[in-house]
C-alpha cells in the first residue's frame, strides 16, 4: 500500500490542476501578452527537487523491502535476474531515446534534402522521391545530370539534357512558389496542430530542465508536427537550421518514451535526468558530434547534472550518431559533415588575424542576437504577431526572391558551408572554384561580404516565425563568410609580400594561408557570441570537421568572441528569450546584487496555514477546493504559529483520495501523533506524507544568499521564521518576479503575474 501510495502521489505531482485550452496554448508558445488566466498560470508547476529525490529514494526502499519478501520463495537466479532487469530500466531507456532520436533525424536529413530539390525539379528517372544527389549519384557532374529535370524543362517538355542556362526566369517562379508554400504550410501546422512546436524550442527545454512543468510541450502532437514543419521550414530556403530544433524533438521523444518506464513515468527529477541525455543526443545527431551533445547538454541546458547522467547521457548520445551513422543520410559513409584535408595546419604569424577575427565575430554576433530580441520584442506588441501565417508567407517570398539570385545562397545550408570550409588548392567542385579566382579577388570579397550581410539580415525574422528552426546555422553561415573574407585577404597580402618578414614562416610550402581555416573558426567565434556556447562549441567544431588541428586557434578565437560578446551583456540567446517569454527560470550564472532581506519578498499577508489538530475532511476538501497553493505550512497551533512541517498539496489530494468507506465528512484529521480521539474512532493520519524538516530561514536573511539557497539546494519554497515562529514562505516564483522585476523585464500577463500558486 506505501508503494503503490507513493506512485500515485507521483503521478499527480506537477500535473496540471485545470485544463488549458487551445488560446492558452498558443498564448504560451508565441509569447503573448494578453492577460494570464488560471490555465495558463498553471502550465508551469515547479518541480521539489530535494522532496523528489528523497521520494524516490523511499520508493526505492519501499520496493527493494517488498522484492525481498517474495523472492523469499524464488530461486536465486531468478532473484538475481529481476534486480538486473530493474537496475538496467534506466540504461534501456535511454537506449530506446537514443535509437529512436537517430532514427527520425535520419529520416527528416532525407526528408529535407528530398524536399529542398524538389523547389528545383524532380527526378525523372528511378523515381520521383529520389533527391538530387541521390538521382545523378551515377553522372560525373550534377550539372550535366539528364536525370534530373528543372520545372522549366517539364513545363516546356524538354528532356534533361543538363542546359541550366535556359528556362531560367520560368525556374525562378517555380522556386518562389515551392518555398512559399512550404513556408506558409510549415507555419499553418504549427498555428493549427501544435503551437509549442514553433522555434527552436532550447529556451523552453532549459526552462524544463530547470525544474518546470511545461503541459503539452514535449508530447506526442507536438513531436509530430514539429518533425514534419521542420522539414518545409528548412526546405523552403529560410535562414533558420535543423540543428537546435533536433534537442526539442529528442527531448519530445524521451518524454513520450518515460511514460512506458515506471522509473520515469512516476518521477519528475528521474524525467529530467533522461531529458538531458536527450538533449545531448539532439546535438549529436544535429552535428555528428556525441561528446560536444553531452557537453553541451551540461554547459548549456541542465540544472540538475548528477555524475551518472554524464555517462548514460554519452551513452545515448553514441546510440543517437552510431543509428545515424547507420541510415548515413548524407551518402557520405561518415558521421561528420564537413572532412576537412588541408594540408598545412596553421602558423603562429597567424594568431593575430584569429585574434582579429574573433573579435569581429564577437562584434557581428552580438549585434545578430540584440537585433534578432529587438525584433521579437516588436513583433511582440505589434499586429504581427496576430497574423503568424502571413508573416511565414511573406517572408518565405521574400527570402526565395533574394537568394535565388545567388548560387551560393540558394544552396543547402550544408552544401554552403561545405563550400566556404573548402580549400581551393584541391577543390574541384565548379561552384566552389569561383571562390578561388585570385585575379577577382576584389568581385570575390564583395560577393561574400553580400552573403554575410543578406544572410544577417534574412535571419532576423526567419528565426522569429512560428516554423520549427534554430539560428546555428545560419549563424556558422554569417561567420564562415565573414572568416573566408579575412583568410582570401590574409592570403593574399602573403603573396603579395612574399615569405619573407611577418610571412618568413611559410617558406617551403605551397599555400600556408588556408581561407577556409578562416572560414571555420568565423563560424565558430560567430555561433559563440550569439548563443554564448564555449567549451562545447570547440569540441562539436572538432567533431563536425575532424580537424584536431585546429583546436588552439579555434579555441582562441572562441574566448576572444565571448570576451567581446560578453562586454555588450551576458546572456546568450536562450536566456535572452527566457526573459522576452518571462519563462520562470532562475539562471545560475547571473549574479544580482540586493538589499533586501527574505522578510522583502517573503508572503505573509495571505499565508495560508494548518493547524496540527481541529482538521476534518470536510475542511481539508473545502481549503483544496477554495485555494490553488502547491503546499500547506502545519503549525502547532495559530496563536503561537510553531512550525511542525510541510504537506504539499498532491499529498493531501492522494491521502483524501485513498480513504476508506468508514471515513464521513465529520472524521478527524491528523498531521501529528498525538490524536485525543479514543482509538476506535475512524481517522485520517497524514504524519507519514509530512515532511517534518522543511527548510527554514530567519527573516533577517540577505535576499542574495536566500537566491543561492535556492540555487545550490534547487528548492521550490523556503518557510520564513522568527524565533522560531512562522512568519511567511518565499516560493521560486517569489524569486524570479524580484529577479525581473529589478532587470525590467517583467510585464501583466507574464507567468509572474499575481498567482497564489507557488
Amino acid at each position: 500500500r506505501f508503494v503503490t501510495a507513493l506512485i500515485a502521489m507521483d503521478e499527480q505531482e506537477g500535473l496540471l490542476k485545470g485544463r488549458t485550452t487551445a488560446k492558452d496554448t498558443r498564448d504560451a508558445a508565441y509569447g503573448s501578452t494578453s492577460k494570464a488566466g488560471p490555465a495558463k498560470a498553471r502550465a508551469f508547476e515547479t518541480v521539489d527537487w530535494e522532496f523528489g529525490a528523497e521520494r524516490d529514494r523511499l520508493l526505492r526502499e519501499a520496493l527493494h523491502k517488498s522484492r525481498h519478501l517474495r523472492h523469499k520463495s524464488r530461486s536465486k537466479w531468478r532473484r538475481i535476474a529481476t534486480e538486473f532487469v530493474n537496475a538496467g530500466q534506466g540504461w534501456l531507456v535511454f537506449l530506446v531515446v537514443g535509437f529512436l532520436t537517430g532514427l527520425l533525424a535520419g529520416m527528416i536529413q532525407v526528408a529535407r534534402e528530398w524536399a529542398f530539390d524538389l523547389k528545383f525539379g524532380y527526378c525523372s528517372v528511378g523515381g520521383f522521391w529520389n533527391s538530387r544527389k541521390e538521382c545523378c549519384r551515377v553522372s560525373p557532374d550534377e550539372d550535366s545530370c539528364w536525370q534530373w529535370r528543372t520545372w522549366s524543362e517539364t513545363v516546356r517538355g524538354v528532356g534533361g539534357s543538363g542546359k541550366r542556362d535556359t528556362g531560367y526566369g520560368m525556374d525562378y517562379v517555380f522556386y518562389m512558389s515551392w518555398a512559399t508554400f512550404m513556408g506558409t504550410f510549415a507555419a499553418w501546422l504549427v498555428h493549427t496542430f501544435a503551437p509549442f512546436a514553433s522555434g527552436s524550442g532550447i529556451p523552453e527545454i532549459k526552462t524544463i530542465l530547470g525544474g518546470f512543468v511545461m503541459k503539452g510541450y514535449l508530447g506526442g502532437r507536438t513531436l509530430l508536427i514539429k518533425s514534419v514543419a521542420l522539414v518545409l521550414s528548412v526546405a523552403s530556403g529560410l535562414s533558420v537550421g535543423l540543428e537546435a530544433a533536433y534537442v526539442h524533438i529528442a527531448c519530445c521523444v524521451a518524454n513520450v518514451c518515460a511514460r512506458y518506464f515506471s522509473k520515469y513515468a512516476t518521477s519528475e527529477v528521474k524525467k529530467r535526468e533522461l531529458l538531458s541525455g536527450a538533449a545531448a543526443a539532439g546535438i549529436s545527431v544535429a552535428f555528428g558530434a556525441p561528446v560536444g551533445g553531452v557537453l553541451f547538454s551540461l554547459e548549456m541546458l541542465s540544472s540538475y547534472f548528477p555524475p551518472k547522467t554524464i555517462w548514460r547521457s554519452f551513452y545515448c548520445a553514441i546510440v543517437a550518431a552510431i543509428t545515424l551513422r547507420g541510415i548515413d543520410p548524407l551518402h557520405s559513409g561518415k558521421l561528420v559533415a564537413f572532412e576537412i584535408t588541408y594540408h598545412y595546419a596553421f602558423g603562429w604569424f597567424e594568431l593575430p588575424c584569429f585574434i582579429m577575427l574573433g573579435a569581429v565575430g564577437g562584434l557581428v554576433g552580438t549585434m545578430l542576437l540584440k537585433l534578432m530580441v529587438k525584433y521579437a520584442h516588436y513583433r511582440s506588441n505589434s499586429s504581427i504577431a496576430r497574423h503568424p501565417i502571413r508573416e511565414a508567407a511573406v517572408v518565405s517570398f521574400v527570402s526565395a526572391s533574394v537568394t535565388y539570385l545567388s548560387t551560393f545562397l540558394r544552396m543547402d545550408t550544408t552544401d554552403l558551408l561545405a563550400a566556404l570550409y573548402s580549400d581551393c588548392k584541391y577543390e574541384t567542385n565548379k561552384t566552389v572554384d569561383q571562390l578561388c579566382v585570385e585575379s577577382d579577388a576584389s568581385n570575390i570579397i564583395i560577393f561574400l561580404l553580400l552573403c554575410a550581410f543578406i544572410k544577417f539580415a534574412l535571419t532576423i525574422p526567419a528565426t522569429n516565425l512560428i516554423v520549427p528552426g534554430g539560428h546555428m546555422v545560419p549563424a556558422m553561415c554569417v561567420g564562415a563568410c565573414i572568416g573566408r573574407v579575412f583568410g582570401f585577404s590574409f592570403s593574399l597580402l602573403q603573396e603579395r609580400v612574399g615569405d619573407v618578414g611577418f610571412f618568413a614562416e611559410c617558406a617551403g610550402h605551397d599555400q600556408c594561408i588556408t581561407p577556409g581555416v578562416y572560414a571555420i573558426i568565423g563560424s565558430a567565434a560567430m555561433l559563440s557570441a550569439v548563443s554564448r556556447m564555449t567549451v562545447s562549441l570547440v569540441v562539436i567544431i572538432f567533431e563536425l570537421t575532424d580537424g584536431i588541428d585546429y583546436i588552439m586557434p579555434t579555441t582562441i578565437c572562441i574566448l576572444v568572441a565571448k570576451w567581446v560578446s560578453d562586454a555588450f551583456g551576458r546572456d546568450g540567446i536562450y536566456d535572452e528569450l527566457i526573459v522576452l517569454h518571462d519563462y520562470p527560470y532562475l539562471n545560475n550564472k547571473m549574479d544580482f546584487v540586493f538589499n533586501e532581506t527574505a522578510a522583502d519578498v517573503m508572503k505573509s499577508r495571505d499565508l495560508c496555514v494548518l493547524n496540527a489538530a481541529g482538521n476534518t475532511l470536510s475542511s481539508l476538501n473545502s481549503l483544496l477546493a477554495t485555494t490553488e497553493y502547491s503546499g500547506y505550512p502545519i503549525v502547532k497551533s495559530l496563536d503561537t504559529m510553531q512550525l511542525i512541517g510541510y504537506v504539499s498539496r498532491a499529498n493531501l489530494e492522494t491521502v483524501l483520495s485513498q480513504k476508506s468507506a468508514d471515513i464521513t465528512d465529520d472524521s478527524p484529521c491528523f498531521f501529528t501523533s498525538d490524536r485525543p480521539f479514543p482509538r476506535n474512532t475512524a481517522y485520517l493520519d497524514f504524519n507519514p506524507w509530512l515532511d517534518q524538516s522543511p527548510i527554514q530561514i530567519v527573516e533577517t536573511t540577505p535576499l542574495n544568499r536566500v537566491i543561492d539557497t535556492f540555487r545550490a539546494l534547487r528548492l521550490r519554497y523556503v518557510l520564513v521564521v522568527r524565533n522560531g515562529a512562522l512568519v511567511g514562505i518565499t516560493t521560486k516564483r517569489d524569486i524570479l518576479r524580484r529577479i525581473h522585476t529589478f532587470r525590467g523585464s517583467s510585464r501583466p500577463g507574464s507567468v509572474f503575474s499575481s498567482s497564489k500558486r507557488s
